[in-house]
Parts: C-alpha cells; sequence; structure tokens
C-alpha cells in the first residue's frame, strides 16, 4: 500500500473518534426544561416559540430535532461539529484539508479541539441540544457564509450568477439574518464592507452578493420584529430594572462579561492583538500587504465587536459569545500563517502540542461531571416512569440535578434543570405537579 493510502485510514479513524466523542457527551446529556416547553412539538407550537421563546431560525432546527429526540441529534450534532470545523479550515486555507499526506493533521487536529475546549460554553452551544440549535448549527452557517465570501473575494465567479441561484441565495440570506443577534448584523455588516472595499479596490462583486444582502436584511426584520424581545425584556421585575439602566453603566458592567468571554478563549484574543500591534510595527509595509495579516485583524476585529455588541442585553448567558469565540479562534490560526509568511518561522506544532497538552491535562475534569449527571438522569428517568404509571399520585418528587465543577467556569455546565423555579414547564408536559424540596428551604413557600 503506497503511503498516501495509508494517511486516508488515518484521516478517516480520526474523524470517527471525533464524532464519537461529539457523539458521546451529546449522549450523557439529559433532557432540559427547552425540551419539554412545547407539549405537542409541531407547527403551533413553533410559532409560539417564535413569538414568545426564541425569533431566531434555530428555533425551526430545535423544533426539528427535538421530534427525533435523542437519536436525530445524535447523528445531526457529531456531523455539524465535524462540518465546523472543516468550515473553519476552508476559511484560513480557502480549501479543503489534504487527506492524501499528513500535513495538515496539526492544524486540523487543532482546531478541532479548541472548538470544544476554546468555544464558549460547549455543554450548551454543543452538547444541549435547544442550545446546539441556536449555535452551533447557525455558527456553522455564520462560518460558510464569511468562507464563501473569502473565496468569491479572490474567485469573484466561484458560483455562477442566474434566477436559480439568485432566489437562493435570497432565501439563505433569510435565514442568516435570522441567526444570533449579535452575528446577522455581523454578515449584513460584512455584505456592505465587501461591497465598498470592491468599489474602492475596483475588484468585481458578485451579484448574488446583493441577493443575499436584500435577504439577510429581509431576516433582520423579521427577527427583530418579533414580540419576543419586548417579553423576554420584561419577564421580571430585574429584568425590567436592568433595562432601565444607561448605556454607560451597562457598558462598564458589561467589562466583566468581555473578561470571561477571553478567559475562556485563554486570552488569546488580547495576546494576539498585541503580537498584530508589534508586527505591524515591525515590518508594516510587508504586513499590510500581506493577505492572512489583513484577515487576522479582521477576524479580531469581528471577535471584538459580536462581544461587544452583547452589552445592552442586560442578562446574557455566556454561550451569546459563542460566534466570538469562533473567530478567536480563526484569528489565532490567520497568525499562525502570517508568522510563517514574514518571519518564516512554523507555529503550528507548537499551537497542536499546546491545544493536545491542555486538552489532556483538563479532560478528566472536564468529563467528569457528564458522567455523574448522566447517572442523575438515569435515576430521575426511572423514577418518573414508574410515578407516572400511577394515576393516584396528584404530586411526583424529583430532585433538583446536582452539577459537580468543572475545570474552568467556561467548562463548567450549566444546566437548564426543569425542577428548577416553578417546574411549570414540567407540570404542563407531563399533566402532574412537581415538587424538587427546595420549596421546603429556609425562605421558601409553596403556593
Amino acid at each position: 500500500m503506497s503511503l498516501k493510502k495509508r494517511n486516508i485510514p488515518i484521516w478517516a479513524g480520526v474523524a470517527v473518534l471525533y464524532l464519537a466523542f461529539i457523539g458521546f457527551f451529546i449522549f450523557l446529556y439529559p433532557i432540559t426544561e427547552d425540551e419539554i416547553i412545547c407539549p405537542a412539538p409541531n407547527s403551533d407550537c413553533l410559532i409560539w416559540t417564535l413569538t414568545t421563546v426564541c425569533a431566531r431560525f434555530g428555533s425551526v432546527i430545535q423544533i426539528f430535532l427535538i421530534n427525533g429526540y435523542k437519536w436525530l441529534f445524535l447523528i445531526l450534532g457529531p456531523l455539524a461539529q465535524l462540518g465546523l470545523v472543516t468550515a473553519l479550515f476552508y476559511l484560513i486555507n480557502l480549501r479543503l484539508p489534504d487527506f492524501k499526506t499528513l500535513k495538515d493533521f496539526p492544524e486540523i487536529s487543532a482546531l478541532a479541539l479548541m472548538c470544544v475546549f476554546l468555544a464558549a460554553q460547549p455543554d450548551q452551544t454543543i452538547f444541549w441540544l435547544s442550545g446546539a440549535a441556536n449555535y452551533l448549527f447557525l455558527g456553522l452557517m455564520f462560518i460558510c457564509f464569511c468562507a464563501l465570501l473569502r473565496k468569491s473575494w479572490f474567485e469573484p465567479d466561484f458560483i455562477p450568477y442566474n434566477k436559480y441561484t439568485a432566489a437562493a441565495a435570497f432565501l439563505i440570506g433569510v435565514i442568516l439574518g435570522m441567526n444570533n443577534e449579535n452575528s446577522a448584523p455581523m454578515m449584513f455588516c460584512l455584505c456592505a464592507l465587501y461591497g465598498f472595499s470592491a468599489l474602492a479596490l475596483k475588484r468585481p462583486i458578485p451579484k448574488w452578493i446583493l441577493s443575499v444582502w436584500a435577504g439577510i436584511a429581509l431576516g433582520l426584520i423579521i427577527m427583530f420584529s418579533s414580540p419576543v424581545y419586548y417579553k423576554r425584556s420584561n419577564m421580571d421585575f430585574i429584568r425590567v430594572a436592568l433595562n432601565a439602566r444607561p448605556l454607560s453603566l451597562k457598558l462598564y458592567n458589561h467589562l466583566a462579561n468581555m473578561d470571561l468571554f477571553m478567559a475562556s478563549s485563554l486570552y488569546i484574543l488580547p495576546v494576539l492583538s498585541l503580537c498584530g500591534l508589534l508586527g505591524l510595527i515591525d515590518k508594516f509595509k510587508e504586513s499590510i500587504k500581506n493577505d492572512n495579516f489583513i484577515f487576522f485583524a479582521l477576524s479580531c476585529f469581528i471577535s471584538l465587536v459580536l462581544a461587544l455588541a452583547l452589552f445592552p442585553i442586560a442578562i446574557r448567558p455566556h454561550r451569546a459569545f459563542y460566534s466570538a469565540s469562533l473567530f478567536t479562534i480563526s484569528a489565532l490560526f490567520f497568525f499562525t500563517i502570517y508568522v510563517k509568511d514574514i518571519y518564516k518561522f512554523n507555529l503550528m506544532p507548537f499551537v497542536a502540542a499546546g491545544i493536545f497538552v491542555y486538552s489532556a491535562a483538563i479532560f478528566p475534569s472536564f468529563a467528569k461531571p457528564y458522567f455523574n449527571l448522566y447517572r442523575q438522569g438515569q435515576a430521575r428517568n426511572s423514577i418518573l416512569a414508574q410515578t407516572l404509571k400511577d394515576k393516584r399520585l396528584f404530586c411526583i418528587y424529583l430532585p433538583k440535578y446536582k452539577i459537580l465543577p468543572g475545570p474552568s467556569k467556561n467548562l463548567t455546565i450549566d444546566f437548564i434543570d426543569a425542577m428548577g423555579g416553578k417546574h411549570s414547564a414540567a407540570e404542563n408536559y407531563y399533566k402532574r405537579k412537581f415538587i424538587s424540596g427546595e420549596e421546603l428551604s429556609p425562605g421558601s413557600y409553596i403556593m
């Protein structure tokens, strides 16, 4: 067997191992409150979700996956994660990995590990069904869109223009416009930046970009016109009070969230920004003419803006920084190529070795809480299955999950437990009353 043919099974084996790794942790993750928020996942549930809970396109994906829970998510989730890694590689290199050799193996391996351990809150953005629908799947769309823009910049005729591609581009644009609250406006701005840059540099503009741009604009209008944002911002007096704060105070309070976002990727973004500035000072002319430096700087800027744009939202989960963390990762890889181009030094083996050592070191403390949560979920499911059979029981006792801490705040499970709060989702879904025991704690009372 030739050396080239021997390498293909290695690539295939690693891909299967990665798919199994993602699928295994998806399997360990129990059902959350969001998966039972609609007793019958159908068109009525979808409309209710889009107008009451979440106005993103992820709601469509979520309802689709819930109807096949959990086997469908176990298939599509790992494939979407592998697709994300491949899309990031394509965005950075404008090609797919070379499976005939192992020259791309360090880069693709580092990307695969970073997209889990350096992404914002992987428990909620990758392994949780509702979270993956709104972050992993939509993040994959975002990265594919950016990769397509970059490819078209160098090859304007990469996609032929006709009435069919125009219609497809418009429809895709509507879906992209209903992405996340920070990434969808960013895609609209990137289309505008593409157009203005092409006009300034006298480069051809693919006609389909206008169709995508119009579709994104319509998608943004549909998403932000939904009453869900008004309803969620007025859910309780705490949200109302926080929303009443001036923007300057919100921006100041957002600094702590920015620190948490940067810490989730080991402060790569500020370090890269400093290194990029030093490189610009050292070799200004070479740097500004280097395409990889331009895209490195653009990735840093996109990551920072995606994270900063969340400051007006009074209460936000850390998972909202997911798309920003993906561009931090892409910035790192653009920087390694830039250093290789300008300084003739290959950083990639060191980056790959560093992320491998880091991942191996934290993996035991990362995985243990998932195994513990799975065992609790199995015990709860067993109790629930037995007690639901007894029609005489008007109230069912299910204790709230106890979550073990992970190796960091970003890698600690933030589980949305149906037994938290007033249990309304569980009670509507199972048509029974529930009690978790916390209602009897000091300072609590039962209505």
